[in-house]
This record gives C-alpha cells, sequence and structure tokens, in this order.
C-alpha cells in the first residue's frame, strides 16, 4: 500500500512534505544499524501536521528504548549547510546558538564534522549571524577538505568514524552500531 502524501511543520513554521527517506537518511548519519531503520520508521510514523520536533523526540523515545547509544548520537547529529566566511578562523567554526545547544555543545567545544570522509573536528564558536541549519567555516579549510560552498554535513558532538555507505548493508555487520556516514546533499529534519 503506498503512503498518502501529507505535510510536517517545521520549526519556523514553514510546513513539507513528510519524506520516509529523509528520516531514514537522518538516522544513518546518525550510525543507527541499517537492520533497526525500517523498524523505527514504522512505529515512529508521524501524522498529518505533525511538527518535526515532536517527531524527533518520537524518534528519540523510540531510540532510547531499544538501543540508548543510537539514541544519544541521533539527538547530537544534524545536517548543516557548510558555508565559506573569513570569520571563522582556521581550525574553528561559526555556528548559530540555537544549533550549538542542539547539538549539546557550548562555545570553544568540539564539533566533528564530516561529507563522507574521515569527520574532522573543529572548535565551536557561536555566532548569531549564522543563519540556522548553516555552519561557516573559513574557505581555504573547506578547500583543504574538498568542502563546497552549499554542501550538507554531518555535524555532532560524538566522533562517529565513518564506513561503507548504506547501499552496502552486508558489509557492515555489527559494526553500524557505532558508526555513521553522511549523505552529501541530504539534510536530516529539523
Amino acid at each position: 500500500m503506498k503512503e498518502t502524501p501529507f505535510e510536517l511543520v517545521k520549526r519556523d513554521g514553514r510546513r513539507e512534505e513528510y519524506d520516509r527517506t529523509k528520516l531514514a537518511r537522518s538516522l544513518v548519519r546518525a550510525g543507527v544499524a541499517p537492520d533497526m531503520i525500517a523498524g523505527i520508521l514504522d512505529s515512529v510514523a508521524p501524522n498529518p501536521d505533525q511538527d518535526t520536533g515532536s517527531l524527533r523526540a518520537n524518534v528519540d523515545a523510540e531510540l532510547e528504548c531499544w538501543h540508548p547509544n543510537a539514541a544519544r548520537r541521533y539527538a547530537t547529529t544534524r545536517s548543516l549547510t557548510a558555508r565559506g566566511s573569513e570569520q571563522a578562523g582556521y581550525g574553528w567554526v561559526c555556528v548559530n546558538p540555537e544549533t550549538v545547544s542542539r547539538l549539546g555543545l557550548t562555545p570553544g567545544d568540539t564539533v566533528w564534522l564530516s561529507d563522507s570522509g574521515t569527520p574532522a573536528p573543529f572548535s565551536v564558536e557561536s555566532h548569531e549571524d549564522v543563519e540556522q541549519g548553516q555552519v561557516w567555516l573559513n574557505p581555504r579549510e573547506m578547500a583543504a577538505m574538498d568542502v563546497r560552498e552549499g554542501m550538507k554535513l554531518a555535524a555532532s558532538s560524538i566522533y562517529l568514524e565513518t564506513a561503507v555507505p548504506p547501499e552496502e548493508p552486508q558489509a557492515i555487520g555489527r559494526a553500524a552500531a557505532t558508526t555513521a556516514w553522511s549523505l552529501n546533499g541530504m539534510a536530516g529534519p529539523r
């Protein structure tokens, strides 16, 4: 049976069509084992007009029941859009204060950023001018990391190793419970 499309309400009040694959990608980025994802998606199927914050809370609760470590990773992983800015010093990133809080960080803490390679550590600077969902990086550092303007990065307060892509789940096995990778251009729920 095909799902009937409906909309979720974003934090800023915008409405967006619910996309089950988008939620699945956010679970993958947080290191949730591929064999757990379908069950979680079925358990937390949202209602029309549900807000994304309550959907995230439902996912958190479901993960906490079955895999507390995955719940912590999910709660502390966000998808951020890379922007180049000279205001970000080398080794530092600028992030919106609310995003810093949602990552469970305070200014000066370490955030781990990854596009598809090994996560890189950066010190966090809270900056009001940074838009929600963005991270400002030093342009030279972006070039060295091969990160392009507008690229989606997984940001986490917990170090997440990268692993084989999700298209090859048989190669992942038990290691998937402690690994994560980001998917370029794919954003998770906000």
